[in-house]
């Protein structure tokens, strides 16, 4: 069976053959045991920079009940107004909390990818069984999904699904952003103030954020936050 916690180390691999990455070296570095958490929560991961991309973040969390969380975050370059790739996976014992989504981050929204978003949709056809188990998101946090999130809780033995599903829509995404290229002049300034409204949102509502805050303080934990994602 595959084993949903080596799917971050197969998808670095995957993406360093289709573009070319380099190491980002944060202002807080990993790995790191939060104090406030009397370091029983351990955070590790790798976080890279490419020619289209300001961040491609993996993260993992382990806390000390059995849980563990790996996230996955890729942040394009602002000028190429491309979606947001995002992936959290949960490990609950012999459950798993999976949420994948490519949601816009600038003005162009799904309707200037709409072929993207088409794939995206088209693939979650063929995984039924996994589908069946969708969630609506909260409150917040809805208005940034797009129509193809994949919200679900489900049981270890459907790895394989959810790996599959993932797999599929990474590659979409690698493909659209290789395609992409950048806006310029007006248009440029457009995606900016698209962007601080949107990242607004994101540091009210995100989980990520309110995590790195629970975790590291406000102060260090909202730095550590937009640092790492966004690259601000």
């Amino acid at each position: 069976m595959i084993d949903i916690t080596l799917l971050q180390s197969s998808t670095i691999a995957h993406m360093k053959q289709v573009m070319q990455v380099s190491p980002v070296s944060l202002k807080h570095p990993y790995p790191v045991r939060p104090g406030r958490m009397l370091k029983l929560i351990k955070f590790d991961g790798q976080v890279f920079s490419a020619d289209r991309l300001t961040r491609a973040v993996f993260l993992q969390i382990t806390l000390p009940v059995f849980v563990k969380i790996f996230s996955t975050f890729i942040f394009p370059k602002i000028e190429y107004d491309l979606p947001v790739f995002t992936c959290e996976t949960v490990v609950l014992g012999r459950k798993r909390v999976l949420v994948i989504d490519a949601h816009a981050g600038g003005s162009g929204g799904e309707k200037r990818h709409d072929t993207f978003y088409d794939r995206l949709i088209e693939a979650r056809t063929h995984y039924p069984e996994l589908m069946r188990f969708q969630k609506p998101a909260s409150p917040g946090i809805a208005s940034l999904q797009s129509p193809a999130a994949v919200r679900v809780t489900i049981p270890r033995d459907l790895d394989p699904l959810a790996a599959g599903i993932f797999n599929r829509y990474f590659e979409a995404y690698l493909d659209l952003v290789n395609a992409a290229g950048p806006v310029t002049g007006i248009a440029r300034a457009k995606l900016q103030a698209s962007f601080d409204a949107y990242l607004k949102t994101v540091v009210d509502h995100d989980p990520g954020v309110k995590g790195n805050i629970l975790f590291f303080g406000k102060k260090e934990g909202l730095e550590r936050a937009l640092d790492m994602y966004y690259g601000v």
